[in-house]
C-alpha cells in the first residue's frame, strides 16, 4: 500500500498498490497414459473348449454319477467341477486326462476333436416290429428304441396298442408324451378320454392315471417316449 502525503501535510486517501502481473507460467503437457491391457483371465473358457462342459455333464449323466462323485474321482471340489460344466473354467491338459479317465472315454472325445462311436445308436427299421407284449390283457405291443440302460434320462419305444385298454392304470414318475405315428388312439384318463388320430401328439404327467387303446381294426402305431424326471 502507498500513502501519499500533501504539502499542507493532511493524510490523502491510501491507493493499493497494483502487483506486476505474474507471468504466464507454461501450460503442461496433458499427460498420456498408455491403455492398460486387460489381464487375461486365465479360467475363461478358451473358444475351442466351449463345448468340454457340456460334453462333461453328458458323459457324468450317462453314468450315473453325481457331480460329486466325479469331483472325487478327479481330486478337485465339486464347485471346481459344476464350474467346469457350466463353461465358466476352461479345465487343464491334466485335469481333461483325469476328467476321461473317470467318465470312461478319450480326451479327443472330451473336447469334441474325435467320435465316440459308443455315442451314437442305431435303430434299424427292420427292428422295430412289435418285440414283445404288456404284461396285461390289453394285449399291447412294444419295439424299443433305445439300447438297455445307455440313456438314463428316457426311454422311447414305438407301441402298438390293443384294442382294449385294459384294467390297468398306468401310472409312473416323470412325464410321458404320446405321438401317433398311425390309426386312431384313445389316451383315457379317469375323468376324460382324448382321441388321437395320426399326426396328434399328447404329453402329460405320469402321475395321472391313464391308459390307452387302439380305436378299430386297424393297426395304430405311436412313439412313447418316457421321461425320468
Amino acid at each position: 500500500m502507498l500513502t501519499c502525503v500533501n504539502i499542507e501535510g493532511t493524510m490523502a486517501t491510501r491507493i493499493p498498490a497494483r502487483s506486476a502481473p505474474a507471468a504466464a507460467s507454461p501450460a503442461k503437457k496433458p499427460r498420456t497414459l498408455a491403455a492398460a491391457a486387460p489381464a487375461a483371465d486365465e479360467s475363461a473358457p478358451v473358444p475351442a473348449f466351449q463345448s468340454v462342459g457340456p460334453r462333461i455333464k453328458a458323459l457324468r449323466r450317462l453314468r450315473n454319477m453325481t457331480v460329486e462323485e466325479l469331483a472325487d474321482a478327479v481330486g478337485v471340489h465339486k464347485a471346481h467341477v459344476s464350474r467346469l460344466e457350466r463353461g465358466l473354467k476352461t479345465p487343464s491338459i491334466h485335469m481333461l486326462a483325469r476328467l476321461a479317465k473317470a467318465l470312461g472315454t478319450s480326451m479327443g472325445n472330451l473336447v469334441g476333436e474325435t467320435l465316440d462311436k459308443a455315442d451314437i445308436k442305431i435303430t434299424r427299421g427292420a427292428e422295430l416290429a412289435p418285440g414283445y407284449a404288456a404284461e396285461e390283457p390289453a394285449a399291447h405291443r412294444f419295439a424299443p428304441l433305445l439300447h438297455g440302460s445307455s440313456v438314463s434320462a428316457f426311454e422311447a419305444f414305438i407301441v402298438y396298442p390293443g384294442q382294449s385298454g385294459g384294467s390297468l392304470q398306468a401310472q409312473h414318475e416323470g412325464q410321458e408324451m404320446l405321438y401317433v405315428l398311425a390309426g386312431t388312439i384313445d389316451v383315457i384318463f379317469p375323468e376324460r378320454t382324448e382321441r388321437l388320430q395320426t399326426g396328434d401328439c399328447i404329453h402329460f404327467p405320469g402321475y395321472l392315471n391313464h391308459r390307452i387303446a387302439r380305436v378299430g381294426r386297424a393297426q395304430a402305431r405311436a412313439l412313447l417316449v418316457l421321461s425320468a424326471q
